[in-house]
């Protein structure tokens, strides 16, 4: 039996084909070889000619698609692929709240090959075993496959089947068969998706997670899209930390002038500062200023803002997880989390608003002057200048400590829902390749 005769085999058996085999291979390769692109299976998944790129270079033929019968539409993030690449995870994504199914039990998928024209052919990579992952709440599905040796260079047809429609599009009905290009039956009894890819080229990306003995959803989820994301808020970090830097030196040249500004022998004396700032430094060098290139900025501090985290993000990372070390023996983090966020603020800024600013003599700049007494104006503007930096360094703190470092933690537990609910359907039904 010929390959051709084979994959079309192949189609009835696994209901990828339509009751006009022939007119479908006619319709469909006539189609793509005017435009160069093909719209499949109204998945609308669309597909460049392999032989227009370099085959042994481009992974990924699909950046889009959309569900044939609930029109979800979707993106592929990538081909993901282990060292020796004999492994590969196709990454793929709903938005955030589409109805789709978390149970990776009612998803299955169907192997092809493709020429150079991604007319159909048998699949030159033997011994391919694949698993269909649902990574918890979040969107996310992936196909791995996990071969007997390093994948072909060759361009592949992975057809994702989705079981349970959790969606309804009434649009449909008025469209009539959304696959006429195509001529695929199986795109109007099924809710499906295609994606072409080459798991054997050069611009795959290697992860972390496919090298591991065992494959770990969370792992890949965060190597694939945590790890960007956590990127920003640690950046974020080291600016504010660059900026409290530099509050505390204008802090500190603001405070010496207190000693050195006087109007007819009156100086200001220090004021007592809030407890919460009153003792904060940050240490280490910036980026720019360290040898190598790596920042080792870090506030010291013995106060922490009430809705707010300390911890040693720098060291850390999301997948090795923050909140085990945060949240108290006995109480959960969803407690911890609910529980921070009810707490008040400390009233720094209207500390510092209400600090006694007393000059040598006794008495008060603020009660025992006017605003606009201008022979006082050095010693006035000495006290706004200190008074200002102060204001500065506790708003920057409080972005630091609340809203950065509780972005970090969100992203923690976005990766703990990976962990805890995502599932895997991996036998032998889940994937039907065309050898």
């Amino acid at each position: 039996m010929g390959i051709k005769d084979k994959a079309l085999a192949f189609g009835r058996r696994f209901k990828l084909d339509s009751h006009h085999a022939i007119e479908r291979f006619g319709v469909f390769f006539g189609v793509f070889a005017l435009t160069g692109a093909v719209v499949i299976g109204g998945s609308g998944a669309s597909a460049l000619k392999a032989n227009s790129d370099s085959l042994s270079h481009t992974a990924l033929y699909t950046q889009q698609f959309t569900t044939s019968k609930t029109s979800l539409k979707g993106d592929v993030d990538g081909v993901y692929t282990n060292e020796q690449g004999s492994k590969a995870l196709v990454m793929m994504h709903f938005p955030a709240n589409a109805p789709i199914s978390y149970s990776a039990a009612d998803y299955q998928a169907f192997l092809l090959g493709s020429d150079k024209n991604l007319n159909s052919q048998a699949v030159e990579t033997s011994g391919i075993r694949g698993s269909f992952y649902v990574f918890g709440s979040t969107g996310y599905v992936g196909v791995l496959l996990d071969a007997d040796r390093p994948f072909a260079q060759q361009v592949l047809n992975l057809t994702l089947r989705a079981n349970a429609e959790l969606s309804h599009d009434e649009r449909k009905q008025d469209k009539g068969r959304a696959d006429e290009l195509a001529g695929d039956a199986s795109f109007d009894k099924y809710d499906q998706w295609r994606v072409f890819f080459n798991p054997g080229a050069k611009e795959t990306t290697e992860i972390p997670a496919l090298d591991a003995v065992n494959f770990d959803p969370a792992q890949a989820y965060y190597d694939i899209v945590v790890h960007k994301e956590e990127e920003t808020p640690r950046q974020e970090l080291d600016h504010k930390l660059i900026a409290m830097r530099a509050n505390l030196a204008q802090i500190q040249a603001y405070t010496s002038d207190l000693e050195t500004t006087k109007v007819d022998g009156l100086f200001l004396r220090p004021p007592s500062v809030p407890e919460a700032i009153a003792d904060d430094a940050v240490t280490g060098s910036s980026a720019s200023e360290s040898q190598d290139g790596e920042a080792t900025l870090a506030l010291e501090t013995e106060h922490t803002v009430p809705d707010g985290f300390d911890f040693d993000w720098r060291e850390g990372n999301v997948y090795d997880g923050y909140l085990d070390d945060l949240v108290p023996s006995g109480q959960s983090y969803v407690e911890f989390l609910a529980k921070k966020r009810a707490e008040g603020s400390d009233g720094v800024s209207q500390q510092i608003s209400a600090m006694q600013w007393i000059l040598s003599d006794g008495s008060n700049l603020r009660s025992d002057y006017q605003s606009s007494d201008v022979t006082m104006r050095p010693l006035t503007n000495v006290m706004n200048n200190l008074s200002q930096a102060y204001q500065s360094y506790a708003k920057t703190k409080s972005e630091y400590q609340s809203d950065l470092l509780l972005g970090l933690l969100r992203l923690d537990v976005k990766l703990r829902d990976v962990q805890s609910n995502s599932s895997v359907r991996d036998d032998s039904e889940v994937l039907t390749t065309l050898y």
